[in-house]
């Protein structure tokens, strides 16, 4: 029962998310929808995802494949969440470098926290490792988004795409560490 009614809510805000797509959404404060949409998702999972940690806790017999599906979609729309709020940042002409940089970066050392944290607390190898290979996924997107140096805001952001690939390269190390160590535990 405590795990049905955050199911429900996250299949209706990933259903609500898809449909946000649409170019309707796509200008002013409506592209920040799908933002909405997929980090409802992610707390609506991470709700189903406590309850099933906290079954297998009170009873040893359950086997945590049964939640691994959920863990690995849960790590999916928390990293799919900061994505998209980036991307959505990122779209409006108005946002300046300064603030990308923060958001991005930001985003990186939440995803870490997140990663690291929830993985070591709730026992969860698989939400650690799914975090650390979108985080290394990340890091591999910046390496193709490192614009040339032909302007001073260009080569401001390539200093900042730069440092966002570390972050997202060491906080996949930190939530693969996480996970290592919680599979052991």
């Amino acid at each position: 029962p405590a795990v049905t009614a955050p199911f429900v809510a996250a299949n209706v805000f990933q259903s609500l998310w898809c449909a946000s797509f649409r170019p309707s959404y796509g200008v002013g404060w409506k592209k920040y929808v799908s933002v909405a949409m997929l980090a409802g998702t992610a707390y609506s999972l991470s709700l189903v995802h406590a309850g099933g940690c906290a079954l297998m806790a009170a009873n040893s017999t359950i086997p945590s494949y049964l939640i691994l599906p959920m863990t690995v979609h849960f790590g999916w729309t928390t990293a799919a969440t900061l994505v998209n709020l980036n991307g959505s940042l990122a779209a409006d002409d108005s946002t300046s470098p300064t603030t990308l940089t923060a958001m991005g970066h930001s985003s990186a050392l939440v995803a870490t926290a997140l990663g690291a944290g929830l993985t070591i607390a709730q026992s969860a190898p698989a939400y650690g490792l799914t975090l650390a290979w979108a985080l290394a996924a990340c890091a591999d997107g910046m390496t193709k988004r490192i614009p040339a140096r032909s302007s001073v805001e260009e080569e401001t952001l390539s200093k900042a795409a730069s440092v966002q690939r570390k972050l997202c390269l060491a906080g996949s190390a930190i939530c693969a560490a996480a996970a290592a160590y919680a599979g052991v535990i």
